[in-house]
């Protein structure tokens, strides 16, 4: 994985991030080349009741400073997998809302193709 497949992967999260901070869920598909997790109404229901149980507002945008404590339980960055066949590598990104946690992962695939890469949206889940 290259620091620009890195770069990339990370404006792809940030570009997710802004939809779900702004609870425009419909916009995820332009994010990416590919959702796995394709009903932007489902993706809604569960996101937004997920919030709405744990009394939060919205997700953060990237690179919002955690306020819980310990911090050093959250990484508070995109953590990569690589594949060991070389076709790609995986990103996971712990949610937060307010600073805190909300016990969500944001899961995508980068996979090499043509010279590119492929950005798949595969979903969120809980830790």
């Amino acid at each position: 994985m290259t620091q620009e497949h890195k770069e990339l992967a990370i404006q792809t999260v940030k570009g997710i991030l802004h939809a779900l901070h702004e609870k425009r869920y419909e916009d995820l598909p332009s994010c990416v080349d590919e959702m796995e997790w394709d009903d932007t109404e489902q993706i809604r229901a569960c996101i937004q009741g997920t919030l709405d149980i744990n009394g939060f507002d919205a997700f953060d945008e990237y690179g919002v400073p955690c306020t819980f404590k310990p911090q050093y339980e959250y990484h508070h960055e995109v953590m990569f997998f690589e594949y060991k066949d070389g076709s790609g590598f995986a990103a996971d990104y712990e949610l937060t809302s307010g600073g805190d946690l909300t016990y969500l992962t944001l899961q995508l695939e980068f996979l090499y193709e043509n010279g590119g890469l492929k950005r798949i949206f595969h979903t969120i889940d809980p830790e």
